[in-house]
């Protein structure tokens, strides 16, 4: 059996070459009829030619992949397309080890940098609720200005900037400070994490939450957007809350108050979602398919 990602380079792809392609995204499952299409997550696009592409990306792929059950769940609901669920898998003992005596140095290191701070990831864009964490920092800064605001990560394909000039000038006006990292690199992400005191989550769409995830196999406390994912995800293991001025007081409180259950909750949870786990049950599918 022939497996094969999509390639964004130049080579010719050639019909017939593979049992199996599996694309990622709405444009490389577009562009390979009868493909493998993993549903992240599920976008509204107002741009006709985004809607036309993100709708056939559903509708033609021979088989979808979600990454939770409730992501699989809107996908029936929308189109009667029954999904495979595959959850992302965590290296939880990687940012586990960040969090203990191999990773002083390293957090350390961050802290000398950036003090105690609350950390999001993921850049700044609509989807991440980077404007209702900016509000909400206000809050907490007012109450904790020991407390930093960090925001970890790069841009993604769309064109965002308008959307970053309002956060910007929205902090501007609060008087909030991002510390905009952008792309941390990958060796040094699990102590960056790891020195975190609270890691905000306050997505408004998301397919599963990877890096919260490994916050908690961090021990680091997540504060999260009570949507469905995030609670068939992350179950006891995170706090949730739904406007700004919750989502300050979830971040004051996580940040104050430590939780060892939930803590214990978190680590248990990354653990049990293995990279192994999934690569099994991808592999499974494509048997089934070939």
């Amino acid at each position: 059996m022939t497996i094969a990602p999509w390639r964004t380079s130049s080579e010719a792809f050639l019909v017939g070459s593979y049992d199996v392609v599996h694309a990622q995204d709405c444009i490389s499952a577009d562009a390979v009829p009868g493909c493998v299409r993993t549903v992240h997550h599920l976008d509204t696009f107002s741009t006709p030619a985004l809607a036309a592409c993100h709708e056939r990306a559903i509708v033609g792929p021979r088989a979808l992949v979600c990454v939770s059950a409730a992501v699989a769940a809107e996908v029936a609901t929308g189109w009667g397309r029954i999904a495979t669920v595959v959850p992302n898998g965590v290296d939880a003992a990687r940012f586990a080890a960040a969090a203990g005596p191999a990773g002083d140095s390293g957090r350390r290191a961050w802290r000398d940098r950036l003090g105690r701070c609350v950390l999001a990831e993921g850049g700044i864009e609509p989807r991440k609720g980077t404007l209702d964490l900016v509000e909400a920092m206000a809050a907490v800064q007012a109450r904790r200005p020991d407390l930093s605001f960090v925001v970890a990560g790069g841009e993604t394909l769309c064109d965002y900037r308008g959307h970053r000039a309002a956060v910007e000038a929205r902090a501007a006006e609060l008087g909030v400070q991002p510390v905009v990292l952008g792309p941390v690199p990958d060796e040094a992400l699990p102590t960056l994490v790891a020195a975190a005191d609270v890691f905000a989550f306050p997505l408004t769409k998301e397919g599963f939450g990877l890096a919260a995830t490994e916050a908690l196999a961090a021990g680091v406390p997540v504060v999260t957007r009570d949507l469905p994912v995030p609670r068939a995800v992350f179950g006891g293991a995170a706090t949730f809350v739904g406007d700004a001025g919750a989502l300050a007081d979830g971040l004051l409180t996580a940040a104050l108050r430590a939780d060892p259950a939930r803590r214990s909750a978190g680590w248990q949870l990354a653990d049990r979602h293995t990279w192994d786990a999934a690569a099994t049950e991808h592999r499974q599918l494509y048997r089934s398919l070939c």
